[in-house]
């Protein structure tokens, strides 16, 4: 059995990520709060997360939830097509030092030809055709009557090179089971979207160094209720919080890091290493 399969598939369970936009708080400069939300989508998208939801905690800044949610954001958005979607922003001044996610579908086709799937930018349409940006390949032209509303909406499509008999003609496609990134969404209230998740039969977990240890015995309890579950929701908390005050509200509440050799463990550093132990069990 290969433990190296790429393209990957999405998990079979949902997992979701819950982080507090303070977490950039601790960073006194734009380049290391970009550096930092770079890194966040990095782990995000190696351990295949399907969502992250940015929570207001007492210590977010208006600035740094705005910043967390457009990197993370700008990271997954095939960069083929990056400046058509996303607007210059102060914010993104240093972009370029972010890291690339190198997902499935950021790597389109050298060259147009038939088969090739790939993600496009809706430029314009028209009552019959629309006119598709397909970054180095140039433009295509896809049937109007194939949109459906929501892609209307986000101007993102996936769709199949037809053929390229002059001009580029697309059809609408889809990446199916691939995992090609997370989703981002901000809820101003913890509790809240902690009960909604509830609702939708996710096992909420959260983590704190007063939690209970990922030992053995706990991994065969979390086995037995994942089975059970929708999926798993994995809370963190800022850099001055501690989750297991509010404990009555989840699941589990776990400690992650073995003995840890530094007084704290950043929420980053938690972020990687729960996700790791948590592979193999979503």
């Amino acid at each position: 059995m290969s433990c190296n399969n790429f393209p990957p598939l999405r998990r079979y369970k949902k997992l979701i990520v819950l982080l507090p936009p303070s977490i950039l708080s601790v960073e006194d400069s734009l380049i290391d709060k970009t550096n930092k939300a770079g890194f966040i989508s990095r782990i995000l998208s190696i351990f295949r997360v399907d969502e992250v939801i940015l929570y207001k905690d007492e210590e977010t800044r208006d600035f740094d939830e705005k910043m967390l949610n457009l990197i993370l954001n700008y990271q997954v958005i095939p960069p083929h097509i990056k400046k058509k979607v996303i607007k210059k922003s102060k914010i993104l001044k240093y972009a370029g030092i972010l890291p690339p996610l190198r997902l499935v579908n950021h790597d389109p086709p050298k060259k147009a030809e038939v088969g090739k799937i790939l993600d496009g930018y809706i430029e314009k349409c028209n009552k019959d055709y629309c006119l598709i940006y397909l970054g180095l390949l140039g433009k295509g032209v896809l049937d109007r009557k194939k949109l459906n509303n929501s892609d209307k909406n986000s101007k993102i499509i996936t769709v199949k090179i037809k053929s390229t008999n002059g001009k580029i003609l697309l059809e609408k496609a889809s990446w199916e089971n691939l995992y090609t990134g997370y989703k981002v969404s901000k809820t101003n209230e913890l509790k809240k979207e902690i009960n909604k998740l509830k609702n939708d039969k996710n096992l909420i977990i959260g983590t704190s160094k007063l939690g209970d240890c990922f030992d053995k015995k706990i991994q065969d309890n979390l086995k037995n209720d994942i089975d059970k579950s929708n999926g798993i929701a994995l809370i963190f908390g800022g850099p001055h919080a501690e989750l297991y005050q509010q404990k009555e509200e989840f699941d589990y509440i776990l400690n992650t890091v073995f003995n840890q050799g530094t007084l704290t463990v950043r929420t980053e550093e938690a972020l990687a290493i729960t996700l790791s132990l948590f592979n193999n069990l979503v």
